[in-house]
């Protein structure tokens, strides 16, 4: 396997970080890799939710390789800044993916990592998953995390991770909303490939349209955001027709994506 790996289970791309001796931290190779997988995922009709996890049982991912940035600090490489690279922002790559993402989190998940789940529609976390925004505490500026974080939990609890940069357990996330679930680590693979499957039981063109017009009308005033539109329209799609028969007939529907 690359340093990401692609598999395709069913209708789900699992997008799995391999760096596990360098706890999947993100380096060049690894983010663009990444984007790609994200367009890839995007385009494949065949895809209907994207999974990203990481490999090696310690890790989620523990941000920017800082062994790396360090070797390129003494050599008088240029140092990247967010948003104004000729490449595109692996996070905000992840985020736009116009299908539901779901983060698989074991282990560390710490700055740029933390910001990686954070991309993610939905966080399933083992029950030592940790998570946290340490950039205070290296002189960086979590650029993704500032802005996301305090969308997803209350704004004093996440200015408070973002400012002290200290360490948040999974049950502390989950008490705040930073997850959907947490389950023992033994049991993660198994539940997570659990949820996803029932995740793909779900109509597709409708989650689309759920990821689509949640992302794109954020921030909208509400009759603004009624009136958005965004995503497929699944109220003119064969799907629908499939559910409406496949209530009266009282069997499970067989979406098409159409």
């Amino acid at each position: 396997m690359s340093e990401l790996g692609y598999e395709k289970r069913g209708h789900a791309a699992w997008l799995t970080l391999n760096r596990p001796e360098r706890l999947n931290a993100l380096d060049t190779t690894l983010k663009e890799k990444i984007v790609e997988a994200a367009v890839e995922a995007s385009v494949d009709p065949d895809v209907w939710v994207v999974v990203v996890r990481g490999a090696g049982g310690k890790a989620f991912c523990v941000g920017a390789d800082l062994k790396d940035m360090a070797e390129r600090d003494r050599t008088g490489g240029r140092p990247s800044t967010p948003m104004l690279e000729v490449g595109r922002n692996v996070h905000e790559a992840v985020l736009e993916i116009p299908k539901p993402t779901v983060a698989v989190v074991e282990g560390y998940a710490l700055g740029g990592g933390c910001e990686l789940a954070l991309a993610c529609d939905l966080r399933v976390a083992a029950d030592d998953a940790v998570f946290g925004m340490p950039e205070s505490t290296r002189g960086m500026g979590a650029n993704f995390g500032s802005v996301l974080l305090p969308r997803l939990v209350p704004r004093a609890i996440a200015m408070e991770m973002l400012y002290f940069g200290e360490r948040v357990p999974a049950a502390r996330a989950m008490e705040i909303g930073l997850v959907n679930r947490v389950w023992p680590k033994a049991e993660l693979a198994r539940r997570a490939q659990q949820w996803v499957d029932e995740l793909l039981t779900r109509a597709p063109l409708a989650l689309r349209r759920y990821k689509e017009m949640a992302l794109k009308g954020w921030e909208l005033p509400v009759p603004a955001n009624l009136r958005l539109n965004a995503g497929p329209n699944p109220y003119l799609s064969e799907d629908r027709v499939e559910g409406a028969t496949a209530f009266t007939e009282k069997r499970p529907p067989v979406w098409r994506g159409r």
